[in-house]
């Protein structure tokens, strides 16, 4: 593992920086090797990962689109905004970063289609930038257990909520130092962390979110420092306008969800349908066997889906 603090090493892709609001600094990449007169892809990430934890996944992507994909404010290669974090890691700002990412990328694509796929909190960023904020360029949109907290079923959220800590509580638990990139895999190999990844997924996740210790200190450090992490999970179980947002969606969407009786399935999964009835053009996927982290389980499969808005 190289000490670099792009999540995306650069002989896999162009990085280039992107200036939003409150002086933060959006570390974007464009993969190598595309097609050139390929439409255009933008992927977004999951809490507390990066553009880079879906290296493996995004060269596939990359045989049939232009892909572009970027880390979010304070984590990956991405600046940390000031605080009160809750008012800079926060769901418009979250928006507002991408709306200037996706114009950035927009410029120079020669009308060429623009779609987007993401993960997680990055999904309910998108829809919610669409359907709150009204800007939607996409062609169409693939999205993975896209996490928008509701304003009803509150009955699923109480019954999850009483059977385990809050992700941002553990978050804020988390170990954040390691004495090299070996002991990090290992500790994220273990089965009660991220043993289930495939082994490329796997690699690439370590590789992406670990950067040598700042201030001079010996060591490394997570890339995405653990309250960071927990002020998003904050932020995602702050407000519902993304959710209510929903029905103003204007682009066709393919809602991927995980499965609830599998293991690492939450929630999350089992609105998955519920949120795609709420949008005007949907439909909804159950990865059967698999859990949240559905892209590190099952990248290939998750590809074809990606893919499968060219047929």
């Amino acid at each position: 593992m190289m000490k670099n603090v792009s999540s995306i090493p650069a002989e896999a892709a162009r990085r280039f920086d992107v200036p939003v609001e409150d002086g933060v600094t959006i570390a974007a990449y464009e993969l190598k090797d595309c097609p050139s007169d390929a439409p255009v892809l933008l992927w977004g990430h999951a809490n507390g990962f990066s553009a880079g934890s879906y290296l493996p996944l995004l060269q596939l992507l990359s045989k049939r689109f232009n892909v572009f994909a970027y880390d979010v404010r304070g984590q990956g290669a991405s600046t940390t905004p000031p605080e009160p974090f809750t008012k800079t890691v926060a769901f418009d700002r979250f928006a507002h970063d991408m709306e200037r990412v996706a114009n950035t990328i927009q410029a120079p694509a020669s009308g060429r289609p623009l779609y987007f796929a993401g993960h997680s909190f990055s999904a309910a960023t998108m829809y919610y930038l669409g359907g709150g904020f009204g800007f939607a360029p996409w062609r169409a949109v693939t999205t993975f257990d896209a996490t928008l907290r509701p304003s009803d079923h509150q009955d699923v959220l109480d019954a999850h909520d009483a059977k385990q800590p809050s992700m941002a509580d553990r978050a804020r638990r988390r170990r954040q130092y390691f004495d090299s990139p070996e002991a990090y895999l290992d500790a994220m190999s273990r089965p009660h962390a991220f043993g289930f990844f495939t082994r490329e997924m796997l690699a690439a996740h370590c590789q992406a979110t670990l950067r040598p210790r700042r201030n001079g200190a010996d060591g490394w450090e997570l890339s995405c420092p653990p309250e960071i992490e927990a002020g998003t999970y904050d932020a995602v179980g702050r407000t519902t306008a993304p959710y209510d947002s929903l029905p103003n969606f204007p682009v066709p969407a393919h809602l991927v969800g995980a499965d609830p009786a599998a293991p690492g399935g939450t929630w999350i999964g089992q609105l998955q349908e519920a949120f795609a009835g709420k949008l005007p053009n949907a439909r909804y996927t159950k990865m059967t066997g698999c859990g949240h982290l559905m892209p590190f389980q099952e990248p290939d499969a998750c590809a074809e889906i990606v893919l499968a808005m060219l047929d």
